[in-house]
């Protein structure tokens, strides 16, 4: 399934797929990229760097899941899965973050269509997310996949009915694991490659 993201003149090329803990540079280096406003609007608050290194640490433990936005190598946008480790009271929480130069081109919405999938195949049956109230992208988002938007006085709280999974869900995910898996396999590979091969011919000398 061809996961390109396609916004009119503002298009670019790129693909939604589950990131893995040896990818954890990559989710922490978007982290890092975020400006001061998105930041706030992500953790509810002003957060530093040392901040976002320490969450990133955490973030691929048993209780969540991380799916992203790539493009060239980089990511860009990424949607966070947390609640596993209590499936059996079938909620979840989702979390997203996109950088301002990749906003208003789908990216959330496919990003939060793949945690869906995710929570669904979990037996997630309800997913709860958290916006600051003048976050009106996010709660605009919130909407598409028929949220209900509880205001408050500090942050907006959404609560979306995933279903139950299907064989179809099942298998969409299986396979972009495959597919997300495969691509981790190629990038290690051409990151130890060119040492090893290196390292042979400087044996023969």
């Amino acid at each position: 399934m061809n996961r390109s993201i396609k916004a009119g003149a503002k298009a670019r090329q790129g693909e939604v797929r589950r990131l893995w803990p040896a990818e954890r540079d990559l989710f922490t280096a978007h982290l890092l990229r975020l400006d001061a406003a998105t930041r706030r609007e992500r953790f509810g608050t002003a957060v530093n760097d040392e901040f976002l290194r320490s969450y990133a640490e955490t973030t691929f433990g048993v209780g969540g899941l991380v799916y992203a936005y790539v493009e060239a190598g980089e990511v860009r946008g990424a949607a966070e899965l947390r609640g596993l480790e209590e499936i059996i009271v079938e909620t979840g929480e989702a979390a997203f973050s996109v950088e301002r130069d990749w906003r208003r081109r789908g990216i959330g919405e496919a990003l939060f269509g793949r945690l869906i999938t995710a929570a669904r195949n979990r037996n997630i049956r309800t997913l709860y997310m958290t916006c600051l109230p003048e976050n009106a992208a996010m709660r605009s988002l919130a909407r598409k996949f028929e949220a209900e938007l509880v205001g408050g006085y500090n942050d907006v709280e959404g609560r979306i009915a995933t279903g139950a999974p299907t064989p179809f869900t099942l298998l969409d995910e299986a396979l972009d694991n495959a597919r997300s898996f495969a691509t981790l396999s190629l990038s290690l590979q051409r990151r130890f490659w060119p040492s090893a091969l290196f390292g042979r011919g400087a044996a023969r000398h």
